[in-house]
């Protein structure tokens, strides 16, 4: 039997519902609107639902999007579906945004590659490029200027380019004056209607999910602020995003989740005022560990979020069995190498030219190492 899917967006300059029986629609509305997101959702889902002629005990999966957005758009329409969650048992798949955009992008040009970018204001703007067949730019908060200049990086080939979003316009703009193959496409936000086509694609969900927010906190809190937690699936794209500000080459959701679906891996999350803020992936094999990857953003460095991930990461390794914990830094990267000695690691090994990015000069990494004692 299709999959019956009730999914909403209020995350960002739009509200949105829609009801879909397997691939057939069978309601759908979508209003554009820049506030005003908590009067109108729960009537125009009472509407797509009387529209669709279903029950809501008919409904198979829930969907709703995470983010990026705006602070309030994007609890709204978490709130409320979290609640039918509840209420009615069924699970709740979380999208981001402009993973919803990217899909209905593609799909109105026929085309294989999007790349959507969304004013975030200052300056800045959410972005993400996707497709099958070309590099992935992971989902992140970007200067307008570097976002550019990374997606132009990463448009080799002939294949046409569909860009959607808020910021869009000025981006294709960019990219076609340079020889880019684009095409700007009608898409400004979010749809719950690719929302649900997007969840009904997707594995069950297990977990509930969380708002995404990209922008870190203006003001520094307290290490005392600080919340750490294991990661889960639904947490993917914020790995991804957090990977991307604080590294050039971001990895992908794909990516990680591949990583962590390996025996032995785990990542942590760093939260500070409820907005994601680091993260550490550990692998342990046998009695030995490895810190694959730990970043903090900027806007939350040098308040002791990164020693704080080391010793939770170093820890919940030591409780799974390992005696040592290895990581790699950048010989020329003095803040990482000092945080390290003041957890205990020593130099172990030298890695010649091992961290190689495009244009720029190889460097070293040293092998540093550091005894864990067991509990």
């Amino acid at each position: 039997m299709p999959i019956r899917t009730l999914a909403v967006d209020t995350a960002l300059g739009a509200c949105s519902a829609a009801v879909l029986e397997g691939d057939v629609v069978r309601s759908h509305r979508f209003v554009a609107m820049e506030r005003g997101h908590a009067e109108a959702l729960a009537p125009m889902v009472e509407e797509v639902m009387r529209e669709s002629g279903l029950a809501f005990a008919d409904l198979d999966r829930l969907a709703v999007t995470t983010g990026p957005g705006t602070f309030t758009g994007q609890r709204v329409g978490i709130a409320f579906m979290r609640g039918l969650r509840i209420a009615l048992k069924k699970p709740l798949a979380g999208i981001t945004t402009l993973d919803a955009m990217a899909a209905a992008a593609m799909a109105e040009v026929q085309t294989s590659r999007a790349a959507v970018l969304h004013d975030a204001k200052r300056g800045e703007v959410y972005v993400l490029a996707t497709g099958e067949d070309c590099p992935h730019v992971p989902l992140q908060l970007a200067k307008f200027e570097d976002a550019v200049a990374t997606i132009a990086a990463n448009m080799a080939g002939s294949t046409t380019v569909a860009f959607a979003g808020t910021a869009g316009e000025a981006a294709a703009e960019r990219i076609r004056a340079i020889g880019g193959s684009v095409v700007l496409t009608g898409i400004r936000q979010p749809d719950a209607l690719w929302v649900a086509r997007l969840a009904l694609a997707a594995p069950e969900p297990h977990e509930v999910p969380k708002p995404l927010y990209l922008r870190a906190p203006d003001a520094k809190l307290p290490a005392s602020a600080l919340r750490l937690r294991a990661t889960t699936q639904d947490d993917l794209g914020t790995l991804a995003s957090l990977h991307a500000l604080c590294f050039p080459q971001g990895w992908s959701a794909r990516s990680i989740g591949q990583l962590l679906g390996t025996p032995g891996a785990f990542a942590l999350v760093a939260e500070a005022g409820g907005v994601a803020c680091g993260f550490v992936i550990v692998r342990v094999a046998a009695d030995e560990a490895e810190i694959l990857s730990i970043g903090v953003v900027p806007q939350a460095r040098r308040a002791g979020t990164g020693r704080k991930l080391v010793s939770a990461g170093a820890e919940k390794a030591r409780n799974v069995g390992a005696a040592t914990l290895f990581l790699e830094v950048a010989r020329e990267n003095e803040a990482a190498r000092a945080l390290y000695a003041a957890s205990g690691f020593a130099e172990a090994g030298l890695r010649p030219a091992y961290y190689r990015e495009p244009g720029a000069k190889p460097e070293d990494a040293l092998v540093l190492r550091a005894n864990l004692l067991l509990p």
